[in-house]
């Protein structure tokens, strides 16, 4: 139960998005979503990289101990553990997660759009081939689907979070990106809202709709039965039309507010078979 709730609380979005997986397959979907969360959550939790990195390998010898059926007695794990009785899900793409995030505890900048998309691919895109696996879905375009969402989650997620981060002084806008426009990322970090910073945000959210886009084209020949598992682009579009209508001004506090319109929108993109 205490997995709902985390999810709930933390994931708001993908809890939703649970009520339209096939009840038999709600907990394998809530269980990657709490790992997911735990594994996120590492590098606010430590006080500096090297605790970060320890938890890190912590998680790695425990995937391996629930994929081993020797789990340790850790919540997250013997829920995986239960999970697996029932769902055959790969250990890579729990370790991609892992792998992926442990880069970042050192709050090491994305020197290019192309190591953002990566940041998309080995932690979201992930997550959603988790999600087809634990629905016995091995299809090549759903897959390919899976990619592009999770890279245009990806790097939504670093927008949302851009307030935040910055607030620590940390920045996944990429480098590149930010010399384009002339930004000091020294200057954003002391202002918030500074020149060039609006055309900055929207070049990385035409890149993650770019990616929703091309996801989409895939619907024609994606099995039905992976359309719950692609229903985050639908949360993910919300968010960048948002973001559009404040002239992508990350920084507007509106942002932060849950889309009260999601749900309904949610049920009409499920109903219809499209996300």
């Amino acid at each position: 139960m205490f997995r709902f709730v985390i999810c709930r609380k933390h994931d708001y979005e993908n809890y939703l998005i649970s009520a339209f997986y096939p009840k038999e397959a709600r907990p394998a979907h809530v269980a990657v979503r709490a790992f997911n969360l735990e594994i996120a959550m590492v590098r606010e939790n430590v006080s500096n990289p090297h605790i970060g990195s320890m938890r890190m390998q912590f998680w790695r010898e425990t995937i391996d101990g629930v994929f081993k059926g020797n789990p340790p007695r850790h919540p997250i794990a013997l829920i995986l553990s239960d999970v697996l009785k029932r769902s055959r899900l790969s250990p890579l793409f729990f370790k991609r997660v892992i792998d992926e995030r442990a880069l970042h505890l050192s709050d090491l900048p994305c020197m290019t759009i192309k190591d953002l998309e990566s940041y998309g691919e080995n932690t979201s895109s992930c997550l959603l081939y988790l999600h087809l696996e634990s629905l016995g879905i091995r299809d090549l375009q759903a897959d390919h689907a899976a990619s592009h969402i999770g890279k245009a989650i990806g790097i939504a997620s670093v927008l949302r979070a851009f307030p935040y981060l910055a607030s620590k002084r940390r920045m996944m806008v990429p480098v590149d990106v930010l010399a384009k426009y002339n930004i000091s990322q020294e200057e954003v970090f002391r202002s918030g809202r500074v020149e060039g910073l609006a055309d900055a945000i929207f070049e990385v959210a035409t890149t993650a709709h770019d990616h929703l886009i091309t996801a989409r084209s895939f619907l024609p020949r994606v099995p039905k039965q992976a359309i719950s598992v692609l229903l985050p682009a639908v949360s993910c579009e919300s968010y960048l039309k948002r973001l559009e209508k404040y002239n992508f001004d990350v920084f507007e506090p509106k942002l932060s507010i849950q889309d009260w319109k999601l749900p309904f929108t949610l049920w009409i993109s499920h109903r219809k078979q499209r996300y």
